[in-house]
């Protein structure tokens, strides 16, 4: 079959995989600075607010971004803009109204009520400072859910990945110049999302200017928003839940143990997340074109981009989190100095979770794709409901290590019942004979490497930057290893590596 739609979406990914490389790589560095700059104690409470609010703005969102992207994407193939018109009116509207109410709400709590749940002045604060990513956060999700419906990747990039980055960089770097002090956490972790939701939204208006200049219906409004609420709601809750899922290490460690043990949980989870850069950039636009052929009833096709989609994910995440496994206290000391040190046993559990997180594909996005919410929701709010009573107990024995064990195991669980699920209703699954044996292999083969890197180097270090030379020769020994594998050994398939021979091409060409 062809494999153009993969193709496309590799292409797309590349972009979004680059931007998000230079995001992560500026957010990275914006957040060492910052964790320098201020106490681990105050880095923590600030931490735990920028958590909370941004658990707020997601679950304030309800779903709508992705119902956006699953009706956009298909009504621009059909060529249906009345339709498109007021589904996007529709969820504009709705999103306003919840909205405004968030934002309220988080003013009007009296500190005496959130201080009986373990929430403490300082933490609190810093809430009441960072409310504003209640609407900013919002809005620019809701663009990019827009953008993603219309497979416009260059300008999600840009405006979330590239330009506010670089603009909340600088005023960070001028805060610190003014010692500025609370305007040093506000200016990049705020003013990122400010930023983000002004590009964002702007290019939005724009291109629905464009888009829905043919609108001649503007009738059954209360049909297509219930539509639209119809496929978003269950999103809505599982999207809250799926937050919940992902902060609610950081909300028990902060409510639970000493605001350090958020800096020291914060650290670890920030390196572990660059080894979700490739999945999250090969879904981005995945789910819109995997909807596309389940509207077309085309089952191979939809096989075929779940496999290479899980593959390519993994392959490129492996030799990042295998270095993260063995390497964690170097790193953590390369980046945030020896003071977060003991984040380093909660970065290896980390990237073992993202590790298999990568290498079990993207089965919540084929669920989305092919309008099966509700059951999303319900896995999702079941792992929820088990991580918070799992993590509470780990917290309490075994402390800051116990959140991040206790997560691991409900993700695992909950991405094993979405791979059933999937199977379950459309017959596909992400995994062949040759991606499963050549994973393991790989895996299997860099513990000798490591042993015989660790033998040979030892503990050589350049001093100037604390860095270690074995962990070095590690990642690029190891990258070569599983590129000789791929490409050799029958990984990559011959339309595969002609793709990579085309964007080689293309790149050179670009650099001569």
């Amino acid at each position: 079959m062809s494999d153009d739609g993969f193709r496309g979406i590799l292409k797309s990914a590349s972009v979004v995989g680059a931007g998000m490389v230079f995001s992560k790589a500026v957010s990275l560095f914006a957040e060492i600075v910052v964790a320098r700059e201020l106490a681990a104690t105050e880095f923590g409470a600030a931490i735990f607010a920028y958590t909370i609010l941004l658990t707020v703005g997601g679950v304030a969102l309800i779903g709508i971004p992705e119902g956006f992207t699953y009706y956009l994407s298909i009504l621009d193939e059909r060529g249906d803009t009345d339709a498109a018109f007021r589904i996007v009116v529709s969820g504009v509207v709705i999103l306003a109204v919840i909205l405004s109410i968030s934002v309220l709400t988080i003013y009007a709590i009296p500190f005496a009520l959130v201080e009986q749940v373990g929430v403490s002045r300082a933490q609190w604060q810093w809430i009441e400072l960072l409310a504003p990513l209640a609407i900013a956060y919002p809005i620019s999700q809701l663009s990019f859910g827009i953008m993603r419906g219309y497979d416009r990747s260059v300008p999600k990039v840009l405006s979330d990945d590239v330009v506010n980055k670089l603009l909340a960089f600088g005023a960070l770097g001028i805060a610190i110049w003014q010692n500025w002090d609370v305007l040093i956490f506000l200016s990049f972790y705020l003013g990122q999302y400010i930023l983000s939701s002004v590009f964002a939204g702007s290019y939005v208006i724009y291109l629905l200017k464009g888009k829905l200049t043919r609108v001649t219906s503007f009738d059954q409004f209360g049909e297509d928003a219930r539509r639209l609420f119809s496929y978003s709601w269950p999103l809505a809750f599982k999207n809250a839940t799926r937050r919940l899922l992902g902060n609610t290490d950081i909300v028990l460690v902060g409510a639970l143990l000493a605001s350090s043990a958020v800096g020291y949980y914060r650290v670890g989870y920030v390196i572990s997340q660059l080894g979700m850069i490739t999945l999250v950039s090969i879904t981005y636009l995945f789910t819109p074109r995997v909807a596309r052929r389940y509207d077309n009833d085309d089952r191979a096709g939809m096989e075929h981009l779940y496999r290479r989609a899980t593959k390519w994910s993994t392959f490129l995440a492996l030799p990042l989190l295998l270095t993260m496994l063995y390497y964690p206290t170097d790193i953590i000391r390369l980046f945030f100095g020896t003071e977060y040190a003991p984040g380093s046993a909660i970065l290896v559990v980390l990237a073992v979770d993202v590790l298999l997180r990568t290498g079990m594909g993207t089965a919540a996005a084929v669920l989305r794709a092919i309008d099966r919410t509700r059951i999303d929701f319900v896995v999702t709010a079941v792992t929820t409901v088990t991580n918070v009573g799992v993590s509470y107990v780990l917290i309490q024995e075994l402390g800051v290590i116990g959140a991040a064990i206790g997560t691991f195991l409900s993700i695992l669980s909950m991405n094993a019942i979405q791979i059933f699920l999937v199977y379950r209703f459309v017959s596909i699954h992400p995994f062949s004979r040759r991606y499963i044996t050549g994973t393991v292999s790989l895996v299997v083969a860099s513990l000798p490497l490591f042993v015989l890197l660790d033998t040979l180097a030892g503990d050589v270090r350049i001093t100037q930057f604390d860095l270690s030379v074995t962990m070095l020769l590690f990642a690029t020994t190891f990258l070569a290893v599983e590129f000789s594998f791929a490409w050799f050994g029958g990984l990559l398939t011959q339309s595969e590596k002609e793709a990579i021979y085309e964007s080689a091409y293309e790149f050179s060409s670009r650099l001569i």
